[in-house]
């Protein structure tokens, strides 16, 4: 969709979901990139946190950052300007939230709203710019992707999952090396828990280091696949007869042969519906070897620090984190609206990209999942076109300042501007 837009309007970005080690990579560029446009955009602001940050008028202005704060922003883990979970009602059930928002965007005069999310994100990003238009005031909404479960359909890869891989598989490999000098008189299994929900990309990651250890005796277990533990158990034990010892990756994710996930957490209960927090999986399934073999088992789930890892960043992840902040400022240069910039692979040796816009609408409720011709047809392995398709997504490392011993990194915190309008407290 294309507008025009012809006056300097300002700008509103916000951060949506859970953050990636690269998230931040792309606030840096679309800040930096809208300086370089003041004929076009005016006041650049913040919202702290996300959606709920807007409603509740928690506001940044970033021209309070300078060079040196914008260069600890590329390199900050976690989400800086405090991103959240918080998806507005439907308008039929909550009229006064959208309400709340045009007044918002009326009294900063916002023109250009920047919602980095994953795919519900882009839901309430459209959902905010088509009622603003509606009534009046005219917003040029343009998503910007970012999850570490690369879920993202419609893009080849979704900024933030090649660093949350990149850790997994180094973690992974080095356990398994320790697993491999322990297991004559000790533990024999050793099971990882990857995120994702319902997409095993991250279990997948796993599978890379095979480029170190090619025979590793290692199991994955996407998401994608149902658990056969028949299957399983015979695998375990094969790997026990031929190295005496056995990886595993798996995903939070996992289901059994009824659909069922295997381990669930808790559960969130809201007037709208419940939120599943997934989590556990991997001690289940060391639990389940434990007792099958009467071994020692070890099991550990990396959580956030699989999103966090900042001395973990591939290069190659920061630049598409910070490339989507430049295509989505682009866009709306180009008088785009209601879209979002995926990644277009160009080339695959060596491997090069560039972004391209889909609607919002088309990208928000679908799921990309992993592709089978990734999984081997036991469904507890990777094929080398799914080795082939993780490996340029790892590539390079960021240098990393280090200060008494650990890395330079410290919370971020942000002055907000004086509210204009009366007080009010977002719920769910």
């Amino acid at each position: 969709m294309t507008t025009q837009q012809n006056e300097p309007s300002n700008v509103l970005y916000a951060q949506a979901g859970g953050p990636s080690a690269v998230l931040n990579a792309s606030a840096a560029a679309v800040i930096e990139t809208c300086r370089q446009y003041p004929q076009r955009f005016g006041r650049i602001f913040a919202a702290i946190n996300g959606i709920k940050g807007v409603l509740e008028e928690q506001l940044v202005d970033t021209a309070t950052l300078g060079t040196d704060d914008l260069e600890r922003l590329k390199n900050h883990p976690g989400a800086a300007f405090e991103a959240c979970r918080f998806d507005l009602d439907p308008i039929e059930y909550n009229p006064a939230q959208y309400e709340r928002v045009l007044a918002v965007f009326k009294t900063y005069q916002i023109g250009y709203f920047f919602y980095n999310g994953g795919n519900g994100s882009m839901v309430t990003a459209q959902k905010v710019a088509d009622y603003c238009s509606a009534h009046g005031h005219k917003v040029t909404c343009i998503g910007i992707p970012k999850t570490i479960d690369n879920d993202l359909a419609l893009s080849h890869c979704s900024p933030g999952f090649g660093s949350a891989a990149k850790y997994l598989a180094a973690s992974l490999l080095e356990a398994t090396l320790d697993l491999y000098s322990m297991h004559n008189t000790s533990t024999r299994f050793f099971a990882l828990e990857a995120m994702g929900r319902n997409a095993g990309w991250l279990a997948m990651a796993g599978g890379l280091i095979k480029q170190q250890i090619p025979d590793v005796p290692l199991i994955i277990l996407p998401a994608e696949r149902r658990f056969d533990r028949a299957a399983f158990l015979q695998k375990v034990a094969g790997f026990f007869k031929t190295h005496g010892y056995c990886s595993c990756i798996v995903s939070e994710g996992l289901v059994d042969i009824n659909g069922d996930y295997i381990s669930i957490e808790s559960v969130e209960h809201t007037h709208l519906k419940d939120y599943t927090q997934l989590g556990g999986v991997a001690h289940t399934i060391a639990k389940i070897v434990a007792n099958e073999f009467g071994c020692k088992t070890h099991s550990a789930v990396p959580d956030y620090l699989q999103r966090a890892a900042s001395h973990w960043v591939s290069q190659t992840d920061w630049e598409l984190a910070y490339g989507a902040g430049v295509a989505a400022v682009d866009a709306a240069l180009e008088g785009k609206h209601g879209v979002l910039p995926v990644v277009e692979m160009t080339a695959n040796e060596p491997f090069a990209w560039r972004f391209k816009t889909v609607d919002l609408f088309a990208v928000a409720d679908l799921e990309y999942r992993v592709e089978d011709r990734f999984i081997s047809e036991d469904g507890m392995d990777i094929t080398q076109a799914g080795l082939d398709y993780l490996q340029p997504l790892i590539q390079g490392e960021r240098p990393l300042l280090y200060r008494d011993g650990l890395p330079d990194l410290r919370i971020m915190t942000f002055q907000t501007i004086e509210r204009q309008l009366p007080l009010y407290q977002a719920v769910k």
